[in-house]
């Protein structure tokens, strides 16, 4: 199966632990817009080590959120990153909200995939595709009709692990096929024989053990353009490079 990889701009302030989610967040945050975003010293630090690593490296596609453009000091980087022929720009939401924690919203949701879609589109220019992963791997049925409406066409928020089925309304294969009933792509991230092995997971024990050996395996050819190549999402957050003193790198088989 041929890798596609992407990583995601998430932010510390934007763990499910401190924002977006019903339950689980010391600021909930019921609505969905943001303003005034500065990035952690943490962040910047590791998209310094992410352009760095990426540099006449693999394809990568960027999740990036819209409210991330507030701060000047992260758009400095992002820049940078624009320059590189390897980089592409998706929609990774506003500012991290866990849709399918809240109840079914479609309006809300579709007022936030416009803005979003908006400024990240104007702002990554040719670098833009219109994709989308929902943030925290929140994704729910009713979303698929909102994202088909809003003009994207691949979602890559499927975790097909039993282990997280709470986060797609129990079932993801519902989801999937929701987005196959409203002509959306949907690229789910690789798991194994234990769970999930994207994202928290590559460096979560005891997931972490399996899912190493999984991207290793999975990533002898990589893709660019998941519309139209079968592919398997691998995808890790601009935080991880901040991991072992900033020499933290995703365990690819090999750079392309």
């Amino acid at each position: 199966m041929t890798a596609w990889l992407s990583v995601d701009s998430d932010d510390h302030q934007h763990f499910p632990s401190r924002r977006g989610h019903p339950n689980r967040s010391s600021d909930p945050m019921p609505g969905w817009r943001t303003e005034g975003y500065q990035a952690t010293s943490h962040l910047l630090e590791s998209t310094d080590r992410f352009i760095e690593w990426v540099r006449d490296g693999p394809n990568v596609t960027i999740f990036l959120l819209a409210e991330q453009l507030d701060c000047s000091e992260f758009t400095t980087r992002m820049n940078i990153l624009l320059e590189m022929p390897n980089i592409l720009i998706a929609c990774h939401g506003w500012g991290h909200r866990c849709w399918s924690a809240w109840p079914e919203n479609i309006e809300g949701f579709s007022e936030m995939l416009t803005a979003a879609r908006n400024r990240i589109s104007a702002y990554a220019g040719e670098s833009w595709r219109p994709w989308f992963r929902a943030p925290g791997g929140y994704v729910a049925t009713w979303m698929a009709a909102p994202l088909a409406a809003a003009g994207f066409r691949l979602d890559s928020s499927v975790n097909p692990s039993r282990w997280v089925n709470r986060k797609m309304g129990g079932d993801w294969s519902k989801v999937q096929a929701s987005m196959q009933q409203n002509g959306i792509i949907e690229r789910p991230w690789l798991t194994t024989w234990l769970g999930p092995a994207c994202g928290p997971a590559l460096n979560l024990f005891p997931f972490s053990f399996p899912a190493r050996r999984a991207w290793r395996k999975n990533s002898v050819s990589i893709a660019n353009d998941p519309e139209n190549e079968e592919t398997i999402a691998l995808y890790w957050h601009l935080l991880d490079h901040e991991r072992k003193s900033g020499r933290w790198e995703p365990p690819l088989t090999r750079l392309m």
